[in-house]
């Protein structure tokens, strides 16, 4: 819902672009962008970018994807993508964060339950990757690739790379996201309650 005129909530744009099996991904999502975005969702804007290191080329009508982890992580984005296609972003992050919790992060078994945790059906997210998963990441793809990212995690605010403000976010996001809110601090701004990380293990390009 857009709201506008008073009491209209002012939102930051918080883009990651990411993929299913960097670790460091993974640890981003849980310590930071969950638990912040929980706290600060009506003033934040997500966009979530499930494409990462990859490399993709059409061949006739057909998409041919090369991640950095392998088959099972263009298995992973591609169902990331499906989520994301076919339900809010709050939804799709419980999704993506569930799955990227457990042992088996791209599994059909984590899939299911993740699905069912989130309130999706993953014979939905199957038939997605099976009809249109492809052209769903190849789009990630067309998009990551102008962006130019070293590494996933990759953060960006507002459309915008700023070194020093994308690297604080990838440790505090909190604190970044309520530095650019300070005009109009949201409550949660006021209280210190998600620590900041000391280290996150990027996945290089």
């Amino acid at each position: 819902m857009h709201v506008t005129g008073k009491g209209a909530a002012h939102k930051v744009k918080v883009s990651l672009y990411y993929e299913a099996l960097c670790g460091g991904c993974s640890y981003f999502i849980h310590s930071q962008l969950k638990p912040v975005y929980k706290e600060l969702k009506d003033h934040v804007q997500l966009d979530l970018v499930p494409f990462g290191n990859a490399r993709f080329r059409k061949v006739g009508s057909k998409w041919q994807f090369m991640c950095q982890h392998g088959p099972e992580e263009c298995y992973g984005n591609i169902i990331h993508a499906c989520a994301l296609d076919s339900s809010p972003v709050e939804v799709a992050l419980d999704f993506i964060a569930c799955c990227e919790g457990q042992k088996f992060v791209t599994s059909d078994k984590t899939f299911q339950k993740c699905s069912k945790k989130a309130g999706l059906k993953f014979e939905d997210l199957k038939k997605c990757k099976e009809t249109k998963g492809d052209d769903l990441l190849a789009a990630y793809g067309k998009r990551s690739k102008p962006v130019g990212y070293p590494w996933v995690p990759f953060i960006t605010i507002n459309d915008k790379y700023d070194e020093n403000v994308s690297m604080n976010a990838m440790y505090d996001l909190k604190s970044v996201l309520c530095e650019h809110l300070k005009d109009d601090p949201p409550k949660a701004c006021s209280k210190k309650t998600i620590d900041a990380v000391d280290e996150i293990s990027v996945c290089r390009a």
